[in-house]
């Protein structure tokens, strides 16, 4: 009695596992797509993707133009020093890399640095809109 009633599970378990064994066996065709989605590199590909083009790309573009910009400097460039120190280029050699400055208008003052201390080259736009904004601030200070 108790050997029939097992054997009676027994049997309704085989065939349920007959039945999802057929459905395991029938499998969906995938899509190339669909591969790729299912790896599990896809992710970590992606998250490599995106750093390199947040971090990685753009940082590199910057060092390039500053390797330009500092190749390309010339005497009587305005420069400001990492410092905070304005002056303006008397000698850069193409090979060198440390370049006079001359720090005061009399031109008495001069100082050689590296050319890796320069932190901006200052354009006559960049002088011209600091003046305007400067005249602009002591205006309205006696204004008021």
């Amino acid at each position: 009695m108790i050997f029939e009633d097992y054997a009676a599970r027994a049997a309704d378990l085989m065939s349920t596992w007959s039945i999802l064994a057929q459905a395991a066996d029938d499998p969906q065709p995938t899509t190339v797509i669909g591969t790729i989605l299912n790896n599990p590199l896809t992710p970590i590909v992606g998250l490599f993707l995106l750093f390199y083009f947040i971090f990685i790309k753009p940082e590199r573009r910057r060092k390039a133009e500053e390797t330009q910009r500092m190749s390309s400097l010339k005497k009587n460039d305005r420069i400001v020093t990492i410092g905070g120190i304005h002056g303006m280029v008397v000698a850069a050699a193409q090979g060198s890399n440390v370049v006079t400055i001359k720090i005061d208008e009399a031109g008495n003052t001069r100082v050689k640095m590296n050319r890796s201390a320069i932190a901006a080259v200052v354009s006559d736009k960049d002088n011209d809109s600091g003046a305007k904004a400067s005249a602009e601030l002591a205006s309205e200070t006696k204004a008021n």
